[in-house]
């Protein structure tokens, strides 16, 4: 995948580029100081002095006129250079009043920036550096998350998914986790997002079904020597809206699974409810595909999205998951309680199991096991854990344990 955030050093007096270039790309200072300069008549004007965090040249990211100015390196600086491709590639995809509404924008910009040009002053809106600010940081996440994908700093947790009945352990829900340097462990929430909209969604998405299917064979093994004669374990891995569009994509996962050894039966695929309905015709033929294999299909945090009834028989699925802002709030919420029942009743009335998410009481289990609910994940039964701690809950609870 050709990668749309590359590093470049430049010596002090460097040009990054000239007044007057085509430009093609935007840059991030990461380190050093830039320069940014305009001819005026026989003398060069240094306009602004920019450093470490700040973002120059972004208009020709979305605009291919020329640059109104030049950017030279003040001392060794390193930068990241941001490819003209990957928004062009976007606006594509964009609504066309999008696109329409960021040229205006553009042009609003470029009379703007003349203006104070040629009073020698550059300024912004406050508007304007809280979006710069936003955009900043979305870069240096990507960035961030290239180099991590590259220096091997993600990990995944497994949190285990019980049978509400007895509390026997029936499979895992794969978690990625970010191992950052300096910063330690980031949740999905904090760059998810980013890795869709990037797009490195789809290698970091292979690496978590490859890394979790060998997890899958190791505590299968460990269950099968400590516990013996018990069903076997299932492994949970979510996927993203953006690998069920790409069907190249869904072969790449199709040969991971089958290259593994593992039964299809045994891996649950998990997506969310707004990945089906941004791209309903892309889906469906995704998830057929992959249904094919014989894997299980689950919806992920039923209830919280775009629901629709009709979906339900379109897609192919075996599981639906209760989110966990219903499981907890259900014995305190009359509206929790008949939400969590009704989507219980429905995964019973359409053939298929329900996982509920978020059980942290005891008292939560007796009324799940009233709705039929077969399988419980939560922090009652324990958080998200390690390869090797994942090992030692096996030991210990493998077989089952007390609500």
């Amino acid at each position: 995948m050709k990668n749309h955030w590359v590093r470049e050093h430049f010596a002090a007096g460097q040009v990054i580029f000239n007044e007057g270039d085509i430009g093609q790309d935007a840059y991030l200072i990461e380190h050093g100081k830039i320069n940014i300069t305009s001819q005026r008549g026989e003398q060069i004007k240094i306009l602004a002095t920019i450093d470490q965090g700040d973002l120059f040249g972004e208009i020709a990211l979305i605009d291919n006129m020329t640059r109104t100015a030049s950017a030279i390196a003040a001392e060794d600086a390193t930068l990241i250079r941001i490819s003209r491709d990957l928004v062009v590639s976007k606006l594509k995809h964009a609504d066309p009043l999008l696109s329409h509404i960021l040229q205006i924008i553009v042009d609003r910009y470029r009379a703007a920036l003349g203006a104070t040009q040629q009073s020698g002053e550059i300024r912004s809106e406050d508007g304007l550096h809280k979006l710069r600010d936003y955009a900043v940081n979305q870069i240096k996440i990507a960035q961030n998350l290239s180099d991590a994908l590259t220096n091997s700093e993600f990990e995944l947790h497994y949190q285990p998914v019980v049978y509400l009945d007895d509390g026997r352990l029936g499979g895992f829900e794969a978690l990625i986790r970010w191992n950052q340097p300096n910063v330690g462990f980031i949740s999905p929430l904090g760059f998810i997002g980013v890795a869709e909209d990037c797009g490195l969604i789809v290698p970091i998405g292979r690496w978590v079904l490859s890394t979790a299917l060998s997890a899958l064979t190791q505590f299968q093994s460990a269950m099968d020597r400590l516990h013996p004669n018990q069903a076997p374990l299932f492994m949970s891995i979510n996927v993203s809206a953006r690998q069920l569009q790409e069907f190249g994509e869904i072969d790449e996962l199709s040969a991971l699974i089958r290259a593994s050894g593992i039964d299809p039966a045994r891996i649950k695929l998990e997506v969310t409810e707004s990945a089906l309905i941004e791209h309903p015709e892309t889906a469906v033929l995704a998830l057929r595909q992959l249904k094919e294999l014989g894997v299980l299909l689950a919806i992920d945090d039923f209830g919280t999205g775009y629901s629709s009834l009709s979906y339900l028989s379109m897609f192919p699925l075996d599981t639906l998951k209760i989110d966990q802002s219903f499981v907890a709030t259900m014995l305190e919420s009359e509206g929790s309680m008949r939400i969590t029942r009704a989507i219980a009743g429905l995964a019973r009335d359409l053939g298929m199991n329900c996982i509920a998410e978020g059980i942290e009481h005891a008292g939560d289990i007796a009324a799940l096991r009233e709705m039929q609910c077969e399988f419980g994940q939560g922090y009652h039964y324990s958080k998200p854990r390690n390869h090797a701690s994942l090992l030692e809950y096996i030991e210990l609870h493998g077989a089952g344990r007390q609500a």
